[in-house]
C-alpha cells in the first residue's frame, strides 16, 4: 500500500512552514481525506481523469506534492467525452496553502469566512486554529459543496458551516468576522467583503489583473476602506463572477491584421519574466490581456490588440497596447524596480480600487477589465 503518512511527513519536511500553527495545522490534518478519488490532469492536451484505483501511487505522489495543485473538477462540472478544459475548482498546491496561513494572522476564536470550500481542506487547517465552530466556508457549486462537507465531517471538522452560495456576497448570517481568507483570485474586492468584517479585520484574498494572474492582496478593513499591501505572488483560479478578461477573438480578425500599424516600440519583452515587473506592468495596465504565444507576445483590450516578435509590432484599434506596455516598464525601472511587496490597494465603500506604490496618498485608479 502507498505510504500516504510517509509522504505527509516528507511534505512537512521539505515545506518552509515557519509559522507554528500553521506546522500543527498541517500536521494534524490529513490532507489525502479531502482529495477526491478521480482527479484532473492534463493528457493530450486536455484534461483527463485519473482515478485513485487506477493508479495509487501517482494520485498519493500529487496530494503531498508541495508545488502541485490538483484539479478536482472541470468546465463546471460538465466537461466533453473527449476530455476537459478549462479547471473549474481544485486543491491549492500545499506551497500557496502554507504560505497564505502564514500571512492569516489567525487566532484562537477568531470568527472566520472563507471564500470558496474547494475539498474543504483548508478549512480543516482554519478550524484546527480558531475552532470549527468559528469557520464558515462557501461554495457555489452544490456538488463542490456537498463534497467538502463530507470530507469535513469524514476527518472530524463536522463544526465547519459549508454553505452553497456566491462568495462574492460574503454571508451576513454570520458577520462580523476577524478574518476573511479567499481561494479563488479576483480582480476586484467585493464591498459586501469589508462590510461584514469587524474593524481591524483583515481580508486576504489572491488578487489578479487581466495582465497579470499573480498575487495576493491583505487588506486591513477599517473607516470605509480596507487598505494594505501585496504580500506575496500566488495564482488561484477566478470566482466565478470575475472569470471575464479581454479576448482576442473579440477583436482580431484577418482584416484587422491587414489594416494593423507596424512599428517598432522600444519594447525590452524579456523584462516580463521577472514577475515584479509583470505585476507592475499589470497594475498600471490592469485592463489589457497579455500572454506569450509561439515565440511573439500577444496583448489585448476591449477595443484594440498587439502582437510583437523579433522587434516588429503590430497594433491595431484606439489604443497601442506595446507602447503601454513599454511606457509602464519603463516606469517601473524609473521607480528603482521595486518589488511586489512594495506595492498597495485601497478600496473604498463607492467601489473605487486604488493602487500605490510606497505611499497611500500618492494611489492612482485602477482600470477595470
Amino acid at each position: 500500500m502507498t505510504d500516504l503518512e510517509g509522504l505527509h511527513a516528507r511534505a512537512a519536511e521539505t515545506l518552509d512552514i515557519t509559522e507554528p500553527w500553521v506546522r500543527c495545522a498541517f500536521e494534524a490534518v490529513p490532507r489525502h481525506e479531502f482529495v477526491p478519488g478521480t482527479v484532473w490532469v492534463v493528457d493530450g492536451g486536455v484534461y483527463r481523469p485519473l482515478r485513485r484505483e487506477d493508479d495509487p501511487d501517482r494520485w498519493a505522489r500529487m496530494v503531498y506534492d508541495p508545488a502541485q495543485a490538483i484539479a478536482t473538477q472541470v468546465d463546471d462540472g460538465t466537461p466533453a467525452p473527449v476530455g476537459g478544459d478549462v479547471p473549474t475548482s481544485s486543491i491549492s498546491a500545499l506551497a500557496a496553502v502554507v504560505t497564505m496561513l502564514a500571512e492569516l494572522d489567525l487566532r484562537p476564536g477568531h470568527r472566520v469566512l472563507e471564500i470558496g470550500a474547494g475539498t474543504g481542506y483548508n478549512a480543516a487547517l482554519l478550524a484546527e486554529r480558531a475552532g470549527a465552530g468559528r469557520v464558515i466556508t462557501l461554495e457555489i457549486a452544490s456538488d463542490v459543496a456537498d463534497g467538502a462537507r463530507d470530507a469535513l465531517h469524514r476527518a472530524g471538522y463536522g463544526g465547519v458551516t459549508v454553505l452553497e452560495a456566491d462568495g462574492e456576497q460574503g454571508w451576513r448570517g454570520g458577520a462580523p468576522y476577524d478574518r476573511l481568507v479567499a481561494t479563488a483570485s479576483v480582480t476586484t474586492i467585493p464591498w459586501a467583503w469589508a462590510e461584514q468584517m469587524r474593524p481591524g479585520g483583515l481580508i486576504l484574498a489572491p488578487f489578479r489583473t487581466a495582465f497579470c494572474s499573480h498575487g495576493l492582496a491583505r487588506l486591513t478593513v477599517s473607516d470605509g476602506r480596507a487598505e494594505g499591501r501585496f504580500a506575496g505572488a500566488v495564482t488561484f483560479m477566478a470566482v466565478r463572477g470575475q472569470r471575464a478578461r479581454p479576448r482576442i477573438d473579440a477583436v482580431f480578425s484577418t482584416e484587422a491584421w491587414e489594416e494593423s500599424r507596424e512599428s517598432k516600440a522600444d519594447l525590452d519583452i524579456a523584462a516580463l519574466t521577472d514577475p515584479h515587473a509583470e505585476f507592475a506592468a499589470g497594475l498600471r495596465l490592469a485592463d489589457v490581456a497579455h500572454w506569450p504565444q509561439d515565440g511573439g507576445h500577444w496583448w489585448c483590450s476591449r477595443d484594440s490588440w498587439a502582437y510583437a516578435t523579433d522587434g516588429a509590432v503590430h497594433q491595431w484599434g484606439p489604443r497601442d497596447l506595446a507602447d503601454e506596455t513599454a511606457e509602464a516598464l519603463a516606469w517601473w525601472e524609473g521607480a528603482g524596480r521595486p518589488e511586489l511587496f512594495d506595492f498597495g490597494l485601497t478600496v473604498t465603500a463607492d467601489g473605487h480600487h486604488r493602487v500605490w506604490l510606497g505611499d497611500p496618498s500618492a494611489a492612482w485608479p485602477l482600470p477595470a477589465a
